[in-house]
């Protein structure tokens, strides 16, 4: 009896334990997820635990690092502990009943661990990683940086060294060096041309990045052919744990689409796909023709591209990927019949910029690795220019329409017409090797890369035109004509590093880089070395020093600017330029969150090419009475004598001499606020720069244009609660100098001086003395504040980013550049060109 009443017990307790668990479960949600490492490996074994409403429910990831839990209606917190990485906290994580919600998490590996600090984050380099100069910044910073406008050019201008020419473009100043003495690399593939937008914008997607790693000096001797700095980013893989996710990210300018996910049929690997396309034209493009500012088969400048990234693998310890970039720009304008001003431009410009590359990497072990890429790169134009300019001295601003059409009778619109056509082509195959000892590093490589530059142009010009562009002391020569069918020119290397640990605190790492350069048909031998002491496990000093070549290179001139006739470079002896590094620096991790940098630099540079000068002969005039101011007096042509014969001076051409020469130096100093937790509210970076930058060319020192002096930057980003977060960043910086005009001097063409068909007065350009002149002033300073507010939410089972980014929040008219006119009087007005002014950007991103 008794047996029979707890047998009777028992399944009335299981009836009832199974009912209340059947109810459970049609009211409950579900949390799932993956659970990853910041080098996005899955972790398994990991155990997720999920507590509220005083009890847990505790979820342990497989093989594949999964997690699922099945939770009531409710608030918890997901907290993650594992051995040698950060604990993940997530509280106020709320579900509803039958929903399911997906948690992505990642635990950052502890870097360094005593008795006092634990350091942790998502870069920290390691001590015995003696690069100097190391600037890592992850694609969320990007992402939401304010003012950046998702760019990852525009993201780095805020670290120490690192400044833009103007609010216009996405180059780079490096610690006094020109764009052109940067080397862009992604997915070990160099790039000629990194931008979009002829600069606005750069080709990185911040959305498909997983690695951007800049280096603003001593960079190792696996990277060559550039003198100043290196950015190295990286494509991320698609992600392996589903067959299909997407992230749709749209704005007022861009729209921008990732497709991922693992591959079909069982196949080992991934694959991703993303295709970008501003609309500029889409927006703006219907109010300039319906303006009737231009006609209608007109187009703005716009942008798209299609970029893909396929995985295969591991087989047998190999992975092979193959990464793909096809992008155009273009721009189509031409002026309408309601254009109200009497010159006119009419662009017609097609830019692509192509790469395809299949790379094989090989981990037998933990000690070695390899990589090997071959790798196909094309960047191609055609441009067509024809326009009517008023000439840029005459104040038109007070002019009637009726009277601004009366221009043309009077020889004041001056034409220039312009077309041209470049091809730069790339073939290469690099390879890269590592092999870890118990105390040392050693790393070999090299590649060759097979370079082909074709270009060819057309220039029709006014003469009084080109009277008033050589007056400018910053123009240079340009041909009329060119016509260039570039060989295929081989450029190889081939280096060598080890590092070793001499003791438990010091290091060294001696390198030497090897390169020919067919252009020139000559070799360089680079030596390097890097070493580095620590003091204590979370304050460490390097140090390097060494020498940079860069070659000769038309691919080169798309930063540079300036136009070298290089179709017999080797013939007339030019050579490679050459810089000299040589850096120090300190940093320490002041606690868990906190980290400080202070490094000084000095930079030599020698063999810069410039365009030759050559002495030419022209006739001088000069007035009869220097004594007499009148504008009238001085306007009559007739008060002017030519010389009796013609004078010598100093005429540019497009000839490439190794003639320039200078240096910069300076220091850095920072500090950031790392979130080390879900529990960080506060994250940001303040630094400050000082640097001098100078240039000796024909026996003249001078500024170089590109410097500043004086540079800070301000970070912050605030996380309010779980769904709303601020951002603000502010910039101060001496603006770059520039060259003022000292007075006029008549406009000669031909050799006589211009005149004004209808007055007959002589006709002037701006005189900008002697080259002491040059670079003598600086502009107003820069600075500006930009905003950003985001608001996260989740709904239709995807994660939803909504967005408000402000540029120049409190509309500063920071100086471009100054126009100059001249007044009745020959008087010289000058109006101030400004940048950016207040722009508000409001945009959406959605993860399914």
């Amino acid at each position: 009896m008794l047996k029979t009443l707890t047998l009777l017990i028992l399944l009335i307790s299981l009836y009832s334990h199974s009912s209340a668990h059947q109810s459970a479960d049609s009211s409950a949600a579900e949390i799932y997820g993956n659970v990853k490492n910041d080098r996005d490996d899955f972790l398994p074994n990991v155990l997720v635990r999920i507590s509220g409403s005083g009890r847990s429910y505790d979820a342990i990831t497989n093989m594949q690092g999964k997690y699922s839990a099945t939770v009531p209606e409710g608030s918890y917190s997901i907290t993650v502990s594992m051995p040698g990485y950060d604990s993940y906290n997530y509280r106020n994580f709320y579900v509803r009943s039958g929903e399911k919600r997906n948690i992505e998490i990642y635990l950052i590996e502890k870097i360094v661990s005593t008795d006092e600090i634990v350091v942790e984050g998502i870069f920290r380099q390691r001590q015995d990683d003696l690069r100097t100069s190391v600037v890592n910044i992850t694609p969320q910073s990007v992402k939401m940086l304010p003012g950046a406008v998702e760019d990852v050019l525009r993201s780095l201008q805020t670290v120490p060294g690192v400044t833009t020419p103007n609010d216009f473009t996405s180059q780079l100043i490096i610690r006094g060096s020109g764009p052109d003495q940067n080397l862009i690399v992604m997915d070990d593939v160099e790039v000629f041309n990194p931008y979009r937008l002829y600069g606005l914008v750069s080709m990185f997607n911040p959305e498909t990045l997983t690695d951007i790693t800049l280096i603003t000096g001593g960079f190792p001797a696996r990277y060559g052919d550039r003198l100043s700095a290196v950015l190295d980013v990286m494509n991320r893989e698609g992600d392996k744990s589903r067959s299909f996710s997407s992230v749709v990210n749209a704005s007022i300018a861009n729209a921008n689409l990732i497709f991922n996910g693992k591959n079909p049929f069982d196949v080992p690997g991934s694959w991703l796909i993303s295709t970008r396309r501003t609309y500029y034209d889409l927006i703006l493009g219907p109010f300039a023709k319906k303006a009737g500012l231009i006609t209608d088969d007109s187009s703005f400048p716009s942008f798209r591209d299609l970029q893909f990234k396929f995985a295969f693998g591991p087989f047998s310890n190999s992975k092979i990927l193959v990464n793909g970039v096809f992008s155009e720009d273009g721009v189509d304008i031409v002026p309408g019949k309601d254009n109200d001003r009497p010159d006119s431009i009419a662009v017609e410009d097609v830019t692509t910029n192509n790469l395809l590359s299949l790379a094989w990497h090989y981990v037998p072990d933990a000690k070695f690795s390899s990589r090997t890429t071959l790798s196909w790169y094309e960047n191609a134009g055609d441009n067509d220019f024809n326009s009517e300019i008023l000439d840029p001295l005459i104040d038109n601003e007070n002019y009637t329409p009726e009277q601004r059409d009366s221009l043309r009778n009077i020889g004041a619109l001056l034409g220039l017409e312009f077309d041209s056509r470049y091809n730069f082509r790339k073939f290469s195959l690099s390879n890269r090797n590592v092999l870890l000892k118990d105390r040392s590093q050693f790393e070999i490589g090299g590649g060759v890369d097979v370079v082909r530059t074709n270009l060819g142009y057309n220039l029709k010009i006014d003469d009084q035109f080109r009277s008033i562009i050589q007056a400018f002391p910053s123009s240079s020569a340009l041909l009329d004509s060119f016509e260039l069918k570039g060989d295929n020119n081989v450029r190889a290397n081939v280096y060598g590093q080890a590092m070793f640990k001499v003791t438990d605190k010091f290091f060294v790492q001696p390198s030497l880089r090897f390169d020919f350069f067919q252009i020139i048909r000559t070799p360089y031998l680079a030596p390097r070395l890097n070493v580095g002491y620590a003091f204590d496990p979370v304050t460490t000093l390097r140090a390097s020093a060494g020498v940079y070549y860069q070659s000769p290179g038309l691919e080169k001139l798309i930063d540079t600017r300036t136009f070298y006739d290089l179709s017999n470079a080797a013939e007339i002896g030019l050579k490679a330029e050459r810089s000299y590094h040589f850096i120090a620096g300190v940093d320490r991790w002041l606690n868990t969150e906190w980290f400080a940098k202070a490094e000084g630099y000095y930079k030599r540079f020698e063999n810069l090419i410039e365009q030759q000068r050559l002495t030419g002969y022209r006739y001088e005039f000069a007035l009869k009475d220097p004594s007499i101011t009148d504008p009238v007096y001085i306007k009559d042509v007739k008060n002017w004598i030519r010389s009796a014969e013609r004078l010598p001076y100093d005429s540019i051409t497009t000839n490439p001499i190794n003639t320039g020469s200078g240096y910069a130096y300076g220091f850095e100093l920072s500090i950031e606020k790392r979130n080390s937790s879900s529990r960080s509210k506060f994250s940001g970076w303040a630094n400050y720069s000082f640097s001098v930058s100078k240039r000796e060319k024909f026996g003249i020192t001078q500024p170089y244009r590109f410097e500043q002096t004086h540079v800070a930057n301000l970070v912050m980003n605030y996380r309010a609660n779980n769904w709303l977060e601020f951002g603000a960043r502010w910039t101060y910086a001496t603006n770059f100098p520039f060259t003022p005009p000292v007075g006029v001097t008549p406009r000669i063409v031909g050799d006589s001086i211009a005149t004004n068909l209808l007055t007959g007065e002589a006709l002037f350009n701006l005189d900008f003395g002697s080259d002491e002149n040059q670079y003598s002033t600086k502009r107003p300073a820069y600075h500006r504040l930009d905003l950003r507010v985001s608001a996260y939410t989740h709904f239709w089972s995807t994660d939803w980013t909504f967005y408000l980014d402000v540029i120049n929040v409190y509309n500063r008219k920071n100086v471009l550049g100054y126009d100059y006119s001249l007044n009745s009087d020959l008087s010289i007005k000058r109006t101030t060109v400004g940048m950016f002014p207040i722009l508000p950007n409001i945009g959406i991103n959605a993860r399914f």
